[in-house]
């Protein structure tokens, strides 16, 4: 059964649609830059796969910081499920990236990552399924944090909380923990997610001052603007010089939020749109990128196992040096066919609930 979520943070049974939509969006791009990465690879240096790489997971973090914001009838702040999210997160990830290392060999694939038991446990990127570990760790963090922020009275001391936490962790990723201890806990990611979600903790907080800025054409346009300002420089730093890595994390931050304002001021309107009231069930399209939203975590989980081989086409690709519309095209095509194949598989797997717990976290 789906939980059901609003603009207000108690439950009700009417849903955030664009939340949905916006999942279902950035799981596809996540599909989309794994056919580059893993069926084509050489593409994946194109710009269009820079991009798609910076934009699908702050949408993810950001959205699930909105969802974990709750408030009892007290208005005191709902501290998260630690247990619920270790089966729903961790115990996914053991299971399917433990099958992922025995079935990697015989697929046909090119990693850039190591899909070892070595990769599993000492490398930050988890045979592709770090997200899980680092969503885990923002969300405790998140919870030891539940009582500091039901004291905060004013936004400015609840970006100062955030502020505080996220440069502690820079200090034990960059100087008090050794590069292998960092790795082993996916401190890293963890570090660069951690702002996205709490924006959206604190967007979710104050949702009426949240919705009033994406309601304004002006904050809007500042953030198209400096998003895709930001966007290239974290794409290319290297252009700008010799720079420390906690400028580009800093820059990296603030693009996440501007993403984040740019994305929901676009979707939630057409949301609005899809879902009106002589469309209760919504216009096909909105179904169709909802559906995607509300199965995004088995997708992300299952989905490794469908990318079809593409080498053959790779030499092909790179000698014709596609530009960015050719390519994603390329791309899209090959994650519809994942994506349904995915969908596909996960629906019979939903028929035993002992799998679905194993491998999807449900």
């Amino acid at each position: 059964m789906q939980l059901k979520y609003t603009d207000m943070t108690r439950s009700t049974s009417q849903r955030l649609h664009y939340c949905d939509i916006l999942k279902g969006i950035a799981i596809f791009m996540v599909v989309a830059g794994h056919i580059l990465t893993m069926c084509i690879r050489e593409i994946d240096r194109a710009a269009i796969f820079k991009f798609i790489g910076e934009i699908h997971m702050p949408l993810f973090f950001f959205i699930s910081g909105m969802l974990s914001f709750k408030l009892t009838s007290g208005n005191h702040i709902v501290r998260p499920s630690l247990s619920k999210r270790v089966s729903q997160l961790l115990v996914p990830m053991v299971v399917v990236s433990s099958i992922w290392i025995y079935y990697f060999p015989h697929s046909g694939l090119q990693s850039p990552l190591d899909s070892t038991w070595s990769g599993l446990w000492h490398d930050q990127w988890k045979n592709g399924y770090w997200f899980t570990l680092c969503l885990f760790e923002i969300i405790a963090l998140y919870g030891a944090l539940t009582a500091i922020m039901q004291r905060c009275r004013a936004i400015w001391q609840e970006l100062a909380v955030v502020a505080v936490i996220w440069s502690a962790l820079g200090v034990l990723c960059y100087t008090a923990l050794s590069q292998t201890v960092v790795n082993v806990l996916g401190l890293g990611l963890t570090m660069q997610f951690f702002p996205a979600f709490m924006a959206g903790v604190i967007a979710r907080r104050h949702a009426d001052g949240f919705n009033r800025l994406v309601a304004n054409q002006g904050a809007v346009t500042v953030s198209l603007i400096a998003g895709s300002v930001l966007l290239y420089f974290i794409s290319w730093p290297w252009e700008f010089g010799d720079l420390h890595p906690v400028i580009v994390s800093i820059a990296r931050s603030f693009f996440h939020i501007a993403l984040a304002v740019a994305a929901i001021a676009i979707v939630k309107p057409w949301s609005k749109e899809a879902y009106a009231p002589e469309h209760p069930e919504g216009r096909p399209w909105a179904r169709m990128w909802s559906y995607l939203g509300t199965h995004s975590l088995e997708i992300y989980l299952l989905h490794y196992f469908f990318l079809f081989p593409m080498g053959w086409m790779r030499v092909t690709l790179v000698e014709m040096n596609l530009a960015f519309v050719p390519l994603l095209a390329v791309a899209s095509a090959g994650a519809a066919a994942v994506i349904a194949v995915t969908l596909g598989v996960n629906y019979i797997i939903s028929k035993s609930k002992y799998l679905s717990l194993l491998l999807t976290g449900k």
